[in-house]
């Protein structure tokens, strides 16, 4: 009687309102068969933060300041893998992290491409998100989507970035 739960659970394909019944757990493919229940039909939004200081000034006349920026990235994904993690959760954890420490404790007005174009808030969130997509691109390809990138220059003041996606 249980496992044709499970397999009315697995066939309803995650359909809004299909029941998460407790599940026999004396075979082994149980796990797999529940865990297929769990994650059919949705998509994942996964967030992860990273930290990191840097100064800039704004030209001609600013004057030079630090900043302890918090970036946060937002991917989506249509799966888990077998233990219910976020496809490329670690992968893409990482690809931020390596992002944020290209910039720590680095004066932006010095680095490409803030020594042509001015290194605002809004410069810098999109700089990041450029980067962290063709990283993506080039080494997850098929893998998670990013979504936006968030920048704060405080705790109270951020800029969002996303790609538009007009249908041209």
């Amino acid at each position: 009687m249980r496992d044709v739960e499970v397999t009315e659970m697995a066939a309803a394909n995650g359909a809004p309102g299909t029941p998460l019944r407790a599940l026999p757990t004396e075979h082994p493919e149980t796990a797999a068969v529940v865990q297929g229940a769990i994650a059919a039909g949705l998509r994942y939004r996964l967030a992860i933060d990273s930290f990191f200081g840097a100064t800039h000034a704004i030209r001609p006349n600013g004057a030079k300041h630090t900043h302890s920026y918090r970036v946060q990235a937002v991917f989506v994904t249509e799966g888990v893998d077998e233990q219910g993690m976020v496809v490329g959760f670690r992968e893409v954890a990482n690809l931020l992290e390596a992002e944020a420490k290209r910039f720590a404790n680095r004066f932006l007005n010095e680095l490409h491409p803030f020594t042509v174009v001015q290194p605002t808030g809004e410069n810098l969130a999109a700089v990041i998100f450029r980067n962290l997509e063709a990283r993506l691109i080039e080494e997850m390809p098929g893998g998670p989507e990013l979504v936006s990138v968030t920048l704060w220059e405080n705790p109270t003041v951020s800029v969002t970035v996303e790609a538009r996606r007009d249908a041209a």
